[in-house]
């Protein structure tokens, strides 16, 4: 396999870091499995097909299509082997490649239609070769993600998601100390409760409870690597009395119990 690749090793303590970049050819044997990421990964596609694996389900990715996998998961991504991919690539460091991800309004979306994100991400590998400081370098590729992520946002809007779903995310989103039920966002957008949970699901490619425990999971990662708030306190702040039940729904979502998470990425 040919890859082209840029390491940053002075990001231990950033809340924002590009660790590496680079672009990967074709290769048909390429795969890639982490169990607890210690880093986000925004890949865009240049040619070719793979496949993503995460949470479960599966994602086919092929030629201009850009897929986000969060700092902290579980995820696996390889090569058709019959047709491999060419792609652009970031590993992102830090609790803000994740919190910039979300407060884009992207959390919940896996893979993104890329065409136009693909001149933002053409410019990586000729940012990576040029005769600049690594500092310099470092503060570019910070800038292309945000744009990356402002522009997948913009997109998203395009895309058509409907005013009712938009208010039960929103709602969704101001309301992760306590679970939302779906009658509840009936109630909220004046719907059935099968109309919320359908389209909710076909517009943001989830269910409003996955969708929210997902909003939960990260929220806890954030506290957990940003404050002093005990994992008791970080659990019944989300809706969680019982600090057996949140450890134990943690470590089936990540992986790792919260006092792991915490040690690992504080």
């Amino acid at each position: 396999m040919k890859e082209f690749l840029k390491f940053f090793p002075d990001t231990q303590d950033s809340p924002l870091a590009i660790s590496l970049s680079g672009v990967t050819s074709p290769d048909p044997e390429y795969h890639i499995t982490r169990n607890c990421s210690k880093v986000s990964v925004i890949e865009y596609v240049l040619s070719g097909r793979g496949y993503v694996n995460i949470r479960g389900v599966c994602h086919p990715v092929g030629a201009d299509t850009v897929y986000f996998l969060p700092m902290g998961e579980a995820h696996d991504y390889r090569s058709d082997k019959n047709d491999p991919f060419t792609k652009i690539f970031m590993n992102v460091k830090g609790v803000f490649g994740t919190e910039l991800f979300r407060a884009y309004g992207l959390a919940g979306q896996v893979t993104f239609s890329g065409k136009e994100v693909r001149p933002l991400f053409e410019k990586i590998p000729d940012l990576l070769r040029a005769e600049l400081p690594d500092g310099e370098k470092q503060a570019a590729l910070q800038g292309l993600y945000v744009q990356i992520l402002a522009k997948l946002s913009q997109g998203r809007q395009a895309a058509g998601i409907s005013s009712d779903v938009l208010v039960m995310k929103n709602y969704l989103d101001d309301h992760l100390h306590r679970r939302v039920s779906t009658q509840e966002l009936a109630k909220l957008v004046f719907r059935s409760a099968d109309y919320c949970e359908k389209t909710f699901r076909r517009e943001l490619g989830t269910t409003p409870y996955a969708y929210q425990l997902d909003q939960k999971i990260q929220k806890a990662k954030a506290l957990l690597s940003h404050t002093q708030m005990s994992v008791g306190a970080i659990g019944q702040s989300l809706g969680y009395e019982d600090l057996h039940y949140f450890s134990n729904l943690f470590y089936q979502k990540c992986g790792i119990r919260p006092l792991g998470y915490r040690k690992k990425y504080r």
